[in-house]
């Protein structure tokens, strides 16, 4: 392993303005997590949890194509070919835009298919019904975001992504202290302060488009999309990166049914956890999605030792990061859970799952770390394949686990899912470097 304190150095300066920024969305759940934790019954903080995780499903489905377009937009840099760079981004808003067309015509059958899945109590769905249409008035301009945040890191300009992450973060915040103090909209407040923010936000990082691109010499042409045999692999990646991302929500959405099925007070406490889990993984993202570009670049100018050491470097920042995250919850554990809650039930039930939870963002880090590293070299149907077989592997063990021992089944089966990963990509990655060699 070569560790190198330049390119190191090189990493964060990239990692730190995206982890700054894209922070702020696990930050702001957690707050919303906390504001619905301090109602007058857990209705409202399970009906967030199952709201957030319909939602969520279009944010990792789609906002995933972001990881094809940061690796082809800096490959493209490292061939020097910086007309497709301007093709990329216009190709690529046009897609996410029918396809957010595509998400608001079909938002009943959406709701009333996971109506009919999670099958929730009559309380639960009032309120979860009222919160799911409000925020999917947020979805488009979301997912414009993301992707156009995805452009950025190709292009290394990642102070654009920290200072239009943090405007969508402290406008949420002032707006949903606004309407749950002062309007006392319940759920209904944190819906609403979800999509001004999201919409604010797209405005502030389209202006920034003309801006960056003059900047690095490059002529925006609004009508002119990448070439058709550009297009197909473009979207063959987007088919892989989508299969991939449907089965990780899979995981997600069998954790949710499987908690709901363990009763309101589980699906309360997973809910927390999953935030707590989501917030590490956005940090240990910082390194490992700084080494993308780098790493794309690389692969596109075929130097394949600085390769190397951009991968070696980003690895140790990942592991280092997801120890701390580890070391946090497993020592401050309590008292994140009671920051979050003040209900008594949720509480005890949560204080069950504080040793296995804490493994979780350690055992990540090479997963997460693999994931930036095929993005970068847009091997993607490495990155869909190694993630069909872990998730065989995760429904098969969750379905026994949770008869044997409950929600620690689940637990566990989240730690052996996330393990595989890394370990089968790693052997992807020994394959083609050895087939360099």
């Amino acid at each position: 392993m070569n560790i190198n304190l330049r390119e190191t150095k090189t990493i964060w300066s990239i990692a730190i303005p995206i982890l700054l920024g894209t922070l702020w969305d696990p930050v702001v759940n957690i707050i919303d997590t906390s504001i619905a934790g301090h109602f007058e019954n857990e209705n409202y903080l399970a009906s967030l949890t199952y709201g957030n995780n319909i939602i969520s499903n279009f944010y990792w489905i789609f906002g995933s194509l972001g990881m094809a377009i940061t690796g082809y937009t800096s490959q493209k840099e490292g061939q020097n070919q910086f007309n497709k760079i301007s093709e990329v981004l216009v190709t690529s808003i046009l897609f996410i835009f029918v396809i957010s067309i595509l998400i608001l015509i079909f938002q009943k059958p959406i709701w009333i298919l996971c109506s009919l899945i999670f099958n929730q109590s009559v309380e639960i769905e009032k309120i979860t019904t009222e919160y799911y249409y409000i925020k999917i008035l947020g979805v488009g301009p979301h997912l414009i975001i993301m992707i156009l945040s995805a452009w950025f890191l190709g292009i290394k300009k990642p102070k654009v992504i920290f200072k239009t992450w943090t405007l969508m973060g402290i406008s949420h915040i002032i707006i949903v202290l606004l309407f749950t103090n002062y309007f006392n909209t319940k759920l209904n407040g944190i819906g609403y302060a979800t999509i001004i923010s999201q919409w604010i936000s797209l405005i502030y990082i389209i202006t920034e488009i003309p801006v960056n691109l003059k900047k690095i010499n490059i002529k925006l042409t609004i009508y002119k999309l990448l070439p058709k045999k550009e297009i197909m692999f473009l979207g063959s990646s987007f088919g892989d990166l989508m299969i991939r991302t449907l089965l990780l929500q899979t995981v997600y959405l069998v954790t949710t049914y499987i908690s709901s099925r363990l009763g309101a007070t589980a699906l309360a406490s997973n809910g927390i956890f999953l935030q707590l889990i989501f917030f590490s993984f956005m940090t240990i993202d910082g390194p490992t999605h700084a080494s993308a570009p780098l790493i794309g670049e690389y692969i596109g100018s075929k130097k394949i030792k600085k390769f190397k050491s951009i991968y070696d470097n980003a690895l140790v920042s990942a592991a280092f990061t997801g120890l701390v995250f580890t070391l946090i919850y497993l020592t401050l554990g309590k008292n994140l859970i009671n920051l979050i809650t003040n209900i008594e039930t949720v509480r005890l039930e949560s204080y069950k799952y504080i040793m296995i939870i804490s493994i979780i963002p350690f055992i990540s880090s090479l997963a997460f770390q693999l994931d930036s590293t095929f993005s970068g070299m847009l091997k993607t149907k490495e990155m869909r394949n190694t993630v069909l077989y872990s998730t065989i592997i995760f429904l098969l063990l969750a379905y026994f686990l949770t008869k044997l021992w409950g929600n620690y089944g689940l637990w566990i089966s989240h730690i052996v899912f996330l393990s595989l990963r890394g370990i089968l990509l790693k052997n992807c990655l020994n394959k083609y470097l050895k087939n360099l060699t």
